[in-house]
């Protein structure tokens, strides 16, 4: 089978994420079922190699998307679709109660709780008449198949996105993943990162700064927690205000280092210092590094908005991003228990890129026998 990938988010290749590492990933496995892989961009599709089918990943930025679908649909290639979506109500509903002038007026009337309710069904009301939602229906409904990363997220597709039962018909769950291979044995500490910063039992969050994944919010959780942590990502440029904001907050607290990105072979060793992982972010499906951290022995903490509970069941610790003493009491209770294995034995069984691409060729087979 001969395959064309293309990550649809436009700045994919100069600010990688988790749906880069996701197709990355995802593609190095397919070659070893024996499938032909060429990935592009979504500039880059004027001259398109032969190819059977085509796998497109992210209806974020739906315009972006659409092009690429447009672009395949013309030159009768089948295609696709991994969403990796989940929306940002809950974000936007957090900004507009704290800075909008009519909905802070509300929340002085009826509590934040109340109104963040309000804002939430105004939001899927009002949706349909939206041109990116309008675009993303569009999307899951025209791909010959779609490929969301758990049950929660085909659900929350299917009821965000109003499609009807024929919708699930052509999904496949293909849950997400890590490199396994990297952590068989329990990684060992990191000397380099001790001797240069002596830290060791810390709490860890590894991730792009800015605010969707809410380093300020950890650090003002953690505020009077004498406890150090470690944030590891690069800045979003277009948020660096927001990042010159957790660094003053982290000056006030003290005891916080912010590192730029680590090479990923690097990672697990840091992970191996760390205590605890904390990703109280503001959607996750379900946050790779949390998989890692997993796999690494690390007790996690992470967001309760997503898919995080298919991949973690009762074995992390759950907060709301909204919620400073949720999160202070998730990252505690993960601070005071030792992590007993069963996270760690469950990612190893369960999320491996070797299931993950028999899933994604299974899909496959279903999709050119439709076509």
């Amino acid at each position: 089978m001969r395959l064309l990938a293309i990550n649809a988010r436009a700045n994919a290749a100069s600010l990688p994420g988790g749906d880069s590492i996701q197709m990355e990933k995802t593609c190095q496995a397919l070659q070893g079922l024996g499938v032909t892989i060429e990935v592009r961009q979504p500039a880059d599709l004027d001259h398109m190699p032969a190819c059977d089918l085509a796998h497109v990943y992210n209806i974020q930025e739906p315009e972006t998307t659409w092009q690429v679908f447009d672009s395949l649909a013309r030159r009768g290639v089948p295609f696709v679709l991994s969403p990796i979506y989940w929306d940002m109500y809950e974000y936007w509903a957090e900004e507009a109660l704290h800075k909008l002038k009519s909905w802070k007026r509300l929340v002085s009337l009826f509590g934040i709780e109340h109104v963040r309710k309000l804002y939430l069904r105004w939001q899927y009301f009002k949706a349909p008449g939206k041109h990116t939602w309008r675009l993303q229906r569009k999307l899951l409904q025209t791909a010959l198949r779609v490929l969301p990363n758990s049950h929660s997220e085909a659900v929350h597709l299917q009821q965000s996105f109003w499609l009807g039962a024929g919708f699930r018909e052509k999904v496949d769950i293909v849950p997400n993943a890590i490199d396994t291979s990297l952590y068989h044995e329990r990684p060992e500490p990191s000397q380099a990162f001790l001797e240069q910063y002596n830290l060791r039992d810390f709490v860890l969050e590894v991730g792009t700064v800015y605010p969707v994944k809410n380093q300020l919010g950890l650090l003002e959780a953690l505020q009077d927690i004498p406890v150090p942590v470690v944030f590891i990502g690069q800045v979003m440029e277009a948020r660096s205000e927001y990042a010159q904001a957790c660094k003053e907050m982290a000056n006030q607290r003290g005891n916080v280092l912010f590192l730029d990105r680590v090479d990923h072979t690097q990672l697990k060793n840091i992970y191996a210092l760390a205590a605890v992982h904390a990703l109280p972010s503001w959607r996750e499906t379900p946050g790779l590094v949390s998989l890692e951290a997993a796999a690494a022995g690390c007790n996690v903490v992470t967001t309760s908005i997503g898919s995080t509970h298919d991949y973690f069941g009762d074995q992390a610790y759950y907060c709301h991003p909204a919620d400073r003493v949720s999160i202070r009491n998730a990252v505690g209770s993960a601070l005071e228990n030792r992590p007993d294995g069963k996270l760690r034995k469950r990612v190893m069984a369960e999320f491996t890129w070797q299931r993950a691409a028999q899933a994604t060729l299974d899909s496959y087979t279903k999709a050119l026998n439709s076509f």
